[in-house]
């Protein structure tokens, strides 16, 4: 035994591995959790891409003394061709097809063009000569709150942009020409200034949610935080089974207070550990999503669908606690860090339960294709929002959870396997 290992197990907090190893990895989870949490969040407005809005032109065209005007066309063209394509993905559709895909979470905004907006700007050009009253057209654009907390003041301040221009280009052109009729009629002065400032923006512009979010929600939070208390159940939950389980079978020891135990150890393969492991989460997961379903309606959560959310909780939590509990038992203390990584530090900043992945850099956008969070905040979000709609995110939801827990058991199953047959017994071992 050489001096320096002498000294080591001798004074133990000589040990520089005792030091540097907690330092490095705290310094890396750290730097990982700053970088993912504010870098999925600060610079939304610059990161936006395929964020999906629609126009739909329900205008008629009305006949004029120099044509036909069709404001309604115009206005659309103009709306599609102003808008940033690179950032948004701009739809033409009828009211029908957008009404449906804000049902399915899969719009996030309609700028709606009203049937009399041609012939209300006709109107409102002939009143600026005569005394017979003319109201103003309205357009109205719906954001959807139930998709995401975030989204209406992204679509607020698009169609605000927007539709200023547009009602500026559409007032210089109404002034104009409404001048030239005047001035071929013979009355080149009877426009006064408050008829050309009328005229000058003639569009009333309305903000307002589809299908408002109900009191309880949170302000469409409550998907969000939800999803968020599977996932902690499925992962917090693996955590604590797995400490206590080897604690008891005597793996590793126990301590409680200024007690220390190590139990007599039970000679128990790691493909049975495992397999107890998961038959206790298998069981917590029914508890707990019961238990999520009792706070939640005494709390006052309005729950549309009580008996498919505590179904659907209870398969996500088992996916999650699946997954996580593999993962221990393949990397061991080590893949505690590992799951902190899967399921907290890479998967809430990819969700878009607050920030939709269409105004989140392109990172987060591939992690919320497959990391576990995004997948089971669509499940709630359509179950809680969205009538439990398949197509809304529920069975996307629904394959993830069987697909992850397919893969855990599977992959589990032949971990555990190898290591048993190449005799990797759970037996203590001094370190070098």
């Amino acid at each position: 035994m050489s001096n320096n290992e002498s000294t080591i197990i001798h004074r133990p907090l000589a040990n520089p591995r005792l030091w540097t190893f907690p330092t490095v990895v705290v310094l890396i989870v750290a730097g990982f959790l700053s970088a993912m949490y504010l870098g999925g969040t600060i610079n939304s407005s610059t990161s936006l891409k395929s964020f999906p809005v629609a126009i739909v032109n329900q205008d008629t065209a009305v006949p004029t003394s120099s044509g036909e005007l069709d404001a309604g066309k115009q206005i659309a063209d103009k709306l599609a061709s102003g808008i940033n394509t690179t950032k948004f993905a701009v739809s033409r559709l009828t009211l029908a097809q957008a009404e449906s895909r804000m049902n399915k979470g899969t719009l996030y905004g309609v700028i709606v063009l009203p049937s009399d907006l041609s012939s209300r700007l006709v109107g409102l050009a002939r009143s600026t000569v005569s005394a017979a009253p003319a109201p103003r057209p309205v357009i109205t654009v719906y954001t959807n709150p139930r998709a995401g907390t975030a989204i209406p003041g992204i679509v607020t301040t698009l169609a605000t942009t927007a539709l200023d221009k547009v009602n500026q280009a559409v007032g210089t052109q109404l002034v104009s020409s409404t001048r030239a009729e005047l001035t071929a009629a013979g009355h080149p002065t009877a426009m006064t200034g408050a008829a050309t400032a009328l005229l000058a923006t003639p569009i009333t512009v309305t903000i307002t949610p589809y299908h408002a979010l109900p009191e309880g929600t949170g302000g469409g939070l409550s998907a969000f935080y939800y999803a968020l208390l599977l996932v902690l159940a499925g992962f917090t939950g693996s955590m604590i089974v797995s400490t206590l389980v080897d604690g008891s079978l005597g793996f590793v020891p126990s301590e409680f207070g200024p007690v220390y135990v190590v139990a007599r150890h039970s000679g128990l393969s790691r493909r049975a550990t495992l397999a107890v492991k998961w038959a206790i989460m298998a069981v917590l997961a029914l508890l707990v999503a019961a238990l999520y379903l009792g706070v939640s309606a005494a709390l006052g959560m309005p729950i549309g669908h009580p008996l498919l959310l505590w179904a659907y909780s209870a398969a996500a939590i088992l996916a999650v606690a699946l997954v996580a509990q593999t993962i221990i038992a393949i990397f061991g203390s080590i893949g505690l860090i590992v799951n902190l990584f899967v399921f907290v530090i890479f998967s809430l900043p990819s969700a878009g339960g607050t920030i939709p992945l269409e105004a989140t850099p392109p990172l987060f956008r591939w992690l919320g294709s497959f990391e576990p969070m995004h997948q089971i905040y669509l499940g709630t979000r359509s179950i809680l929002y969205f009538d439990a709609a398949s197509d809304s995110g529920l069975g996307r939801a629904l394959l993830f959870c069987a697909g992850a827990a397919i893969l855990g058991v599977a992959i589990g199953l032949v971990a555990t396997t190898i290591y048993d047959r190449r005799k990797l017994e759970r037996v203590q071992a001094l370190a070098n």
